[in-house]
């Protein structure tokens, strides 16, 4: 078994936030790993006291968003009416569908002192059949996502089921995404009933398929059997499954037609999506680019 590619975090500035992002997906040589179209690794940052992270109300179609802490905390709010602050272990999951609008923001009480935020944001493109469904939202703390240990592996599973496990969060196709600590000498065996599979390396001396994987690199592995290992403590994300086929994307929107991003664009801009109960401000539509000359160039356009 081997790996398919290695692909490094490229810096990407999100507005309302205090540094920048490591955008790993979508990449222009492997624009999704299953169902997963967009991975955004962020901080660690260093938050002054007093400051915040103020990420204001901006649209989303097609997709739900996987939001995951390892440090810190936000303040969830969205246009189903959802308010849900999110800490390290419990997993935000908001479908979309047809259209919903969302903010993000460090929660009023942690403002005061000074706050790490860290985590992983990632969007999963939804089946044809369901992006125009009605938009929700749910979330898992972590007393409730399950977990396992194995062979030196700590394993909880977010959303989706492999090893052995089932989330509460079910996802919208087959698919599993889970947080990984390793101990010196251990060995995770990725699920192989899960065609497409990554694994991100937070922290630590990680091999996958005996290929060593620098921190903060995503690693597309090969359908089969593949094992990661760790030497010393260390900690992955990995995440994966069925591929959807052809998804378009751009800014914030996922479709399975290029007239499906056009009209959410123009929603978005005559402020027909909902409105967020107790929110203030927006993210405008950003400048379109000159468009690429085909359908194809399109689809496989560089990331937003």
């Amino acid at each position: 078994m081997t790996i398919e590619r290695v692909i490094a975090p490229r810096a990407r500035r999100i507005s309302g936030t205090a540094g920048e992002v490591g955008r790993l997906l979508p990449f222009h040589a492997r624009r999704m790993v299953g169902p997963f179209i967009f991975a955004d690794l962020m901080g660690p940052d260093d938050l002054a006291a007093g400051a915040g992270v103020d990420v204001p109300p901006h649209p989303h179609i097609g997709l739900a968003t996987v939001t995951y802490l390892f440090d810190g905390a936000l303040l969830h709010r969205d246009s189903t009416g959802a308010v849900q602050t999110i800490e390290p272990g419990g997993v935000n999951w908001m479908t979309a569908g047809r259209g919903v609008a969302h903010s993000e923001r460090t929660p009023p009480e942690r403002r005061p002192g000074p706050e790490r935020l860290a985590g992983l944001q990632t969007w999963v493109a939804l089946p044809t059949e369901d992006e125009h469904g009605d938009p929700s939202f749910q979330h898992a703390a972590a007393s409730e996502t399950p977990s396992v240990e194995a062979d030196g592996a700590d394993v909880r599973l977010l959303v989706g089921a492999a090893f052995g496990l089932t989330s509460p969060v079910a996802g919208a196709t087959p698919l599993f995404h889970a947080d990984v600590h390793l101990t010196d000498g251990a060995r995770l065996q990725l699920p192989p009933e899960h065609d497409e599979r990554a694994v991100l390396v937070i922290e630590g001396d990680i091999t996958v398929e005996d290929q060593p994987i620098p921190e903060r690199h995503l690693a597309v592995v090969d359908p089969g059997d593949a094992v990661v290992a760790a030497s010393g403590p260390a900690r992955v994300m990995t995440f994966g499954g069925a591929s959807l086929g052809r998804r378009y994307i751009w800014w914030n929107f996922v479709a399975s037609t290029q007239e499906r991003i056009e009209q959410a664009k123009a929603d978005w801009a005559a402020r027909r999506f909902p409105e967020i109960p107790d929110e203030h401000g927006r993210v405008e539509l950003p400048a379109d680019p000159v468009p690429p000359a085909t359908d194809e160039q399109r689809w496989a356009s560089a990331d937003p």
